[in-house]
């Protein structure tokens, strides 16, 4: 290699030298031309120089001639000369290159121009003017002749300069051209003999390579028999080239081949698993004999009572003219490959069945905890709704907290399955985000008080009035966040942000922010604080409880939303994470006006029916409650088959179907009622199973909608306004605050309100209930202090707190707390003593704007 290289160095720089030679030659001859052309221009100059110089002789002899004769020939001759040197004179003007001849050329023109000017003023006029005679007229003529002609010579002489040194360097330019090639063609020759000697021992080492090719194929075949698998090489027309050792052990008694027929002819193959002949058309080898590299993997070869189960491959082989050579086709045993695809095939089948009982248990699991979980929250909902004392409150609180907070490891496990199998549904509805975080707020803000914590909410009033998304989703996603934040954090504050990132378009980014004062997150476990059941630390999991699922949700929402979520955080001084999804901006007026719904006809509502088959009997009597608040009359049907019977004799304007139910199911009852007695009433499905693909199941067997239980009076609320079509009593929007004009004292009843649906007879009912316990309360702790009792003024302040809570008097409620810490510590009776006067002058303020609002709330007559 290395003297073929050196050979074709040489013999392209001998070829490259030429070339040079060559330009070098081009550019000698092209700077000959322009010498020559250059000594030609000087030649025509000189030549107009002295017909100009012959045409002045002429034209002075012809005035000299008129002057002394007066004969008019010498006239008619001077013209004509006169014509022909201006016409030379032009001539020469066109050959002027340089600016130094430009300049001499055109002083020759206007010295010529005046002399024939003066000249044919001789000839027409008798005399010259101030009485010259015509002799020194003549005179003052000739010596203009004189000028030019000394003008002519110095023209002439700088071309005779410039003539002989366009000459001697033309001369020069020649001898340089002669000279390079003379060097350049000894320097070539000198390289292409080199180049030549070069050749001649390449060709001598070709004896050695010859062997060394041989050497090379034999090494190459023994390669090939050590490969584990059989490869057999045929020519153009089919006959055996070469096959290795594999081939001749694989194929035994019929190893001794000569051509692809001779051996499928003696020795048929079959394609697995059907046992047919395996068709010519489809094997490798004849689709590689028309060009096409192929392979199968279900070619079955029989000898004898063997069975082996081929991968069989070819690839075409052409020379240099694309014309087919040879094809190479090889053969690698996968009977082994075969089981073991087999035992996987079985593997899989168990795992798809394990998977199959890991739904059917979470289904089971979802029924059986939703179902009584159902009945605890719905039946706590109702009850709130009645007048209680704040004690009672404030167990039932506890109570509808404890069942919330399971419904919410419930409601984690089976996002987590519909995670899993990617069924996760997001709605895509119009709503408003402003709103939708200051119910979030009302949410958190009793968790915050109890833990002393400030809670701060700020809005970008940037934000669209209303985006299409899933509010569900993002109140999840809220909600984790910040319940997170409250729980892993004992003294300081929590921070909400919710702005406008960036608007492109339709489209908004929306950038929540939850930040918190509390334990913080170590370096360590940071990045894989978003994996499953993953916490900061087993103390953390022992201290503060929780599954470990909330955040790993949050992220997967976050990300089938298409936004993302980060995490920053220092241990001992808190976390923040923030989020970032993109929403599509909605008009205003797409978004639901729930204030324009307010029944105002309850005896039409009562004339519409609901007929609820459930099997449970306490959800029977939730549901019939919670219809009845609404203004519906319901009906109970404990199965499918009585339900059957009573559409036969009545007809429903609405369906609530349980799904598991004895005799039978509700998807089975749905399709009778669909297929059999062919009515289209609105069938809702209300379940306590919330998996993979239930919602599509139910819509697929005929139901209108779904709604997963433990259900929300709110929840209810929607789907039976979309399904009837009709005004139902809906909320009173949260924005009943009232403020007191003597100091920054004021009340939210936004919580009374979610609490009892918007009964505005029942959150009278309320208020007059706190109207008539609170001052009882004041006076006992009034009492109590006088005493110096402390403890009992913790235990009224603790009594206190939970109702003031209620009607959303913030200012008052850190009072109550820092006196439920003294109590419990034996505090400072002063410090005791001026709370206790702060908290008595903030209820005078306060008891005149709670008994202001129930009148607000009483019905008119």
């Amino acid at each position: 290699m290395r003297l073929k290289f050196w050979i074709l160095l040489m013999l392209g720089g001998g070829i490259l030298i030429e070339i040079l030679i060559g330009i070098n030659g081009h550019r000698t001859i092209r700077r000959l031309v322009i010498t020559n052309n250059w000594i030609t221009h000087t030649h025509v100059i000189l030549e107009k120089a002295e017909q100009i110089d012959t045409r002045l002789t002429h034209i002075d002899n012809d005035l000299r001639g008129h002057i002394l004769s007066g004969n008019p020939y010498f006239l008619a001759d001077f013209n004509r000369n006169a014509r022909e040197l201006i016409d030379q004179s032009k001539d020469l003007n066109d050959f002027a290159k340089t600016a130094d001849q430009q300049r001499r050329i055109r002083e020759l023109n206007q010295k010529l121009e005046h002399k024939l000017m003066l000249g044919r003023k001789l000839f027409v006029k008798a005399q010259i003017e101030n009485g010259t005679t015509r002799l020194d007229s003549g005179r003052i003529y000739l010596d203009q002749t004189y000028e030019i002609r000394n003008l002519l010579v110095q023209i002439q002489e700088d071309e005779q300069t410039s003539l002989a040194h366009r000459v001697e360097e033309s001369e020069r330019s020649a001898n340089e051209a002669l000279l390079s090639m003379i060097i350049g063609t000894l320097v070539a020759v000198v390289i292409i003999l080199g180049a030549v000697y070069l050749l001649i021992r390449l060709l001598q080492s070709r004896t050695s390579l010859n062997l060394e090719l041989q050497a090379n194929e034999k090494r190459l075949r023994e390669i090939l028999d050590a490969v584990p698998a059989a490869v057999a090489v045929y020519d153009e027309q089919g006959k055996v080239y070469y096959t290795n050792r594999v081939t001749r052990t694989l194929l035994k008694q019929y190893a001794s081949f000569q051509s692809y027929d001779d051996l499928f002819k003696s020795l048929p193959v079959y394609q697995f698993p059907t046992g047919i002949p395996y068709p010519f058309e489809k094997r490798p080898y004849w689709k590689a004999r028309r060009g096409q590299a192929a392979q199968i993997d279900d070619l079955e070869l029989r000898i004898g009572d063997e069975r082996t189960l081929l991968l069989s491959s070819a690839v075409p082989i052409f020379d240099l003219e694309q014309n087919l050579q040879y094809v190479v086709s090889s053969y690698v045993d996968i009977t082994d490959r075969l089981l073991s695809h087999s035992r996987l095939n079985e593997a899989k089948e168990m795992a798809e069945k394990a998977a199959l009982m890991k739904e059917n248990f979470l289904a089971n699991m979802s029924h059986e905890i939703r179902t009584p979980l159902n009945s605890i929250i719905g039946f706590t909902n109702l009850l709130e709704t009645t007048p209680l004392t704040p004690e009672q409150n404030e167990y039932l609180k506890a109570v509808n907290t404890a069942s919330r907070n399971l419904l919410t490891i419930v409601n984690d496990i089976l996002d987590i399955s519909k995670i899993e199998a990617g069924m996760l549904q997001f709605e895509k509805i119009p709503f408003s985000i402003i709103s939708l975080v200051q119910s979030i707020k009302i949410m958190l803000q009793p968790a915050a008080y109890d833990k002393q914590l400030e809670l701060d909410v700020q809005l970008d009033h940037n934000l669209p009035p209303v985006v299409l998304g899933d509010p569900t989703r993002l109140t999840q996603i809220l909600l984790n966040l910040a319940s997170n934040a409250i729980k892993f954090t004992e003294k300081g504050r929590i921070e909400i942000t919710i702005r406008c990132k960036q608007i492109e378009g339709q489209q908004v980014w929306v950038a929540l922010a939850v930040k918190d004062s509390g334990i913080g997150i170590a370096a360590d476990v940071l990045p894989h604080i978003f994996e499953r059941f993953r916490q900061e630390s087993s103390f953390t999991t022992r201290q503060y409880g929780g599954s470990g699922l909330g955040l790993n949700i949050v992220n997967s929402l976050v990300d089938m939303q298409g936004g993302h979520i980060e995490v920053e955080s220092t241990p001992g001084l808190g976390s923040l994470f923030t989020v970032e999804i993109p929403y599509e901006i909605a008009e205003p007026t797409s978004l639901e006006d729930f204030s324009s719904y307010h029944s105002t006809s309850y005896e039409d509502l009562r004339k519409i029916s609901v007929l609820v088959v459930e099997d449970n009997p306490m959800n029977q009597k939730l549901a019939t409650a919670v219809l009845g608040r609404m203004g519906y009359s319901a009906e109970i049907a404990e199965n499918g088959l009585k339900a059957l019977k009573k559409l036969r004799e009545k007809s429903y304007d609405l369906i609530l179907m349980d799904i598991q139910m004895p005799e039978m199911d509700g998807y089975e009852t749905t399709r009778q009622i669909r297929n059999v007695l062919h009515i289209e009433v609105p069938i809702v499905a209300m379940t306590a199973h919330a998996l993979v693909g239930e919602r599509e199941h139910c819509l697929k067997v005929g139901m209108n909608d779904f709604i997963s239980k433990p259900f929300q009076m709110s929840d209810l609320y929607k789907v039976v306004r979309k399904q009837l079509q009709v005004q139902t009593p809906a909320f009173i929007p949260a924005t009943t605050e009232m403020n007191s004009p003597m100091n920054t004292m004021k009340i939210n009843l936004d919580y009374l309100h979610e609490v009892t649906g918007g009964d505005h007879e029942s959150m009278a009912d309320l208020l007059a209930v706190f109207l008539e316990e609170t001052p009882v309360q004041l006076k006992r702790m009034n009492e109590a202090l006088q005493q110096h009792d402390i403890v009992e003024v913790g235990k009224i302040a603790h009594a206190l707190k939970s109702p003031v809570q209620m009607i959303g008097a913030a200012e008052v409620v850190p009072a109550f707390i820092k006196l439920q810490e003294l109590a419990a510590q034996n505090g400072d009776l002063f410090t005791v003593q001026n709370i206790v006067k702060d908290v008595m002058q903030r209820m005078e303020t306060l008891l005149p704007m709670v008994e202001e609002a129930r009148k607000e709330f009483l019905p008119t007559v």
